[in-house]
């Protein structure tokens, strides 16, 4: 068996009850939970967060359904 580190780069939309983009960064960081099982081939050894980036900042605060 060979060990090897994969970079996964996730995407993930949210709709939350904070009013700063920072608060919602910082929940999702410390409290969320990121699941990757194991395979029949592959054991799944740790995952982290390594980075987290806000993309659509003018909308993070409308409320209501998409155009």
């Amino acid at each position: 068996m060979i060990y090897e580190t994969l970079y996964i780069m996730v995407r993930v939309a949210v709709h939350a009850d904070h009013t700063s983009v920072s608060a919602i960064v910082h929940e999702v960081e410390t409290q969320s939970k990121l699941s990757l099982t194991d395979t029949a081939n592959i054991n799944i050894l740790e995952t982290e967060i390594l980075v987290s980036r806000v993309h659509n900042l003018k909308n993070i605060n409308h409320h209501g359904t998409r155009p």
